[in-house]
C-alpha cells in the first residue's frame, strides 16, 4: 500500500502546478514516519499538542538521519527571527545543503526553512476550539490566530512559501469524520456563515489523496492576499 502511494505521489497528479521534487521528498519521509508514530502513540498518554510534537519530532528526524536525506526538522521555527515576539510554527524544515535548496527559482539557504508545518489535534477540545484545525477564536473579546489554516493563509505561517503541510492527530472519530466535517466548515466559511478575517474560496477545500487505516493525506491550495500557498494536510491515527 505505501509503495502505491509514493507512486501516486511521484505521479505528480495532484492540484495545482506540478510539486518540486525535493517538496514530494520530504512528504514522503513525513508520511512514512507517521505510520509509525501511529504505531507506537495509539492511545498515548500523551494528548497534548506540544508532547505529541516532540516525540514526532525525534521520529521525523532519526528518519531522516538514517535515510541520509539532505534536510532535517527544527522545532518552533521562528518565521522572523529579528523579531523576540516572532510567531512560530512547530516544525520547520531545513536543507543541509552548503549552496541552499531552489523551490520555483526561490533559493532557501541552511538557515531558512523551506517547508513548514503546524500540527493540530483532532478530537473534541471544546466549544471554543472545535475549528482550530481551521481557524481562530475570541478571547476575552480579541481574536486569538490560532487557526491552522487560516495562519498560513494570513501569511503568518509559510509568508515565502508555495509549499507547507497541517499535521493532525486524530484521537477522536476517525479520517473520514473529520475530512467530511472540515469541508462542511470551509463551505460555511466561503458563504460568512462562519466569520474569519480572511476570505475563503472552494479551492481551500480539502482534496482527499488517499485514507487507509493509521494515515490519511488531503491537498489543498489556500488563497492569500496576493498569492496561494499549497497545503498538504497529513494525519495520523492516534485513537
Amino acid at each position: 500500500m505505501l509503495a502505491d502511494i509514493h507512486k501516486s505521489i511521484a505521479s505528480g497528479k495532484i492540484i495545482g502546478p506540478e510539486i518540486d521534487a525535493s517538496i514530494i521528498t520530504v512528504v514522503s519521509c513525513v508520511e512514512r514516519v507517521l505510520i509509525a508514530f501511529s504505531d507506537k502513540y495509539t492511545n498515548s498518554e500523551i494528548k497534548n499538542e506540544k508532547g505529541l510534537n516532540q516525540k514526532l519530532l525525534i521520529m521525523l528526524n532519526l528518519h531522516a538521519l538514517r535515510a541520509a536525506h539532505s534536510f532535517w526538522f527544527d522545532p518552533e521555527y521562528m518565521e522572523v527571527p529579528e523579531r523576540g515576539d516572532s510567531p512560530s510554527v512547530d516544525l520547520g524544515t531545513l536543507t543541509t545543503h552548503e549552496e541552499g535548496i531552489v523551490i520555483k527559482s526561490k533559493t532557501y539557504f541552511k538557515d531558512k526553512s523551506f517547508f513548514s508545518m503546524e500540527a493540530k489535534r483532532l478530537a473534541n477540545l471544546g466549544s471554543n476550539r472545535l475549528m482550530e484545525y481551521l481557524i481562530g477564536r475570541y478571547e476575552k473579546g480579541k481574536y486569538k490566530n490560532c487557526g491552522g489554516v487560516e495562519r498560513f493563509k494570513q501569511g503568518i505561517h509559510g509568508r515565502n512559501l508555495d509549499y507547507g503541510a497541517i499535521i493532525g492527530y486524530v484521537q477522536e472519530n476517525d479520517f473520514v469524520y473529520w475530512y467530511g466535517q472540515l469541508n462542511s466548515w470551509i463551505k460555511e466559511l466561503i458563504n460568512k456563515k462562519i466569520s474569519s478575517p480572511v476570505n475563503w474560496l472552494s479551492k481551500d477545500k480539502l482534496q482527499k489523496k488517499y485514507i487507509i487505516s493509521k494515515t490519511a493525506k488531503f491537498l489543498s491550495v489556500n488563497s492569500r492576499r496576493d498569492d496561494s500557498i499549497t497545503l498538504f494536510h497529513l494525519w495520523s491515527r492516534l485513537n
